[in-house]
């Protein structure tokens, strides 16, 4: 990983691992497992000015992402590029809504593999200026109740999408103006109303459409859970059939559905990125993938280096440097 930091609030860094990307993103207490194959090529841009802490992050690969923002905090994405499927909390996740991270219980995205979403995070008793921090605290009942889609019209989403872009272009090139404080409360309220006018719209009749919940959803994250509790997790989609109490046919088409995989190789995707993850402090590859049930160390590097481009001895060494 590499990192271009200045002591005025901004920070781009280049990861090479979703574990390193996901660890960027500190108060979110966030976990990433790469679901796409290939190399991974991600990045966060971090901007801190006023009452707001701005993420962009770009990734290449489709990312199965959980986490859970603080209690005081409102977090909320405005996609720039979302090519693929994806889906929020078991939502189809399009480019015509505001994705909302914030609230009880956390939240889940499965990523798509073109994804450049800017997230805006704040606290709105850290609002210096007076009437965004009013209208901020009117709108947190639609943004921290529960994470999700909040459809809006394409049209005014675009416009605030323009003008984030001339303010967050502006602010990386001259990192400095984020220590001045009119420039502070102006962003502030930019930010904050211009969320305000695109929450007042009504969504598009395409957009209403796109966001129903998948109906399989809550199955897909107890296959997660199950797989991710310990390394002695399920091996087969029989024992997953027993142990949720479900059908083969069940299974296999909620997976279908909500990622576009089998459930066999989900379970060998979750368990890669748990070996990718255990390479960071592992003695040895044998030792990391026997770990999460993989015996066989030749067909194992295989499967390794065609989902992460590099074999499992290359991560080790790198992560050893």
């Amino acid at each position: 990983m590499s990192t271009c930091e200045s002591p005025t609030s901004v920070a781009v860094r280049t990861c090479h691992s979703v574990e390193e990307q996901a660890a960027l993103l500190d108060t979110w207490n966030q976990s990433y497992c790469q679901i796409s194959r290939g190399v991974f090529a991600g990045s966060i841009t971090t901007l801190a000015i006023g009452g707001f802490r701005v993420h962009i992050e770009r990734l290449n690969r489709t990312v199965y992402q959980r986490g859970e923002v603080a209690a005081n905090e409102i977090a909320v994405g405005i996609p720039f590029q979302l090519e693929g499927h994806a889906l929020l909390c078991g939502q189809a996740s399009h480019r015509n809504a505001l994705h909302v991270f914030s609230g009880e219980g956390g939240f889940e995205f499965l990523s798509p593999d073109q994804h450049l979403v800017v997230n805006l995070e704040v606290s709105p008793e850290n609002i210096a200026n007076r009437a965004a921090r009013e209208q901020l605290e009117m709108l947190r009942p639609r943004l921290s109740k529960r994470a999700g889609l909040i459809p809006v019209a394409s049209t005014k989403l675009q416009e605030f999408r323009v003008a984030l872009e001339s303010m967050l272009g502006m602010l990386t090139k001259m990192p400095h103006l984020t220590k001045d404080m009119d420039i502070a409360e102006t962003f502030e309220r930019s930010a904050v109303f211009g969320l305000a006018d695109v929450l007042a719209t009504e969504p598009d009749l395409v957009t209403q459409s796109a966001s129903r919940t998948s109906r399989h959803w809550q199955l897909v994250r107890a296959v997660r859970e199950l797989v991710e509790a310990s390394p002695d997790c399920p091996l087969t989609v029989a024992e997953l059939c027993v142990r949720l109490r479900t059908s083969r046919r069940t299974l296999q088409y909620a997976f279908e559905e909500a990622l576009g995989i089998n459930p066999f190789s989900y379970t060998r995707v979750i368990r890669l990125g748990k070996v990718q993850r255990e390479l960071q402090s592992a003695n040895s590859v044998t030792e990391a993938a026997t770990r999460w049930g993989f015996w066989h160390l030749g067909n194992f590097s295989a499967e390794y280096r065609e989902h992460f481009g590099e074999l499992p001895s290359e991560t080790l060494r790198r992560y050893r440097r």
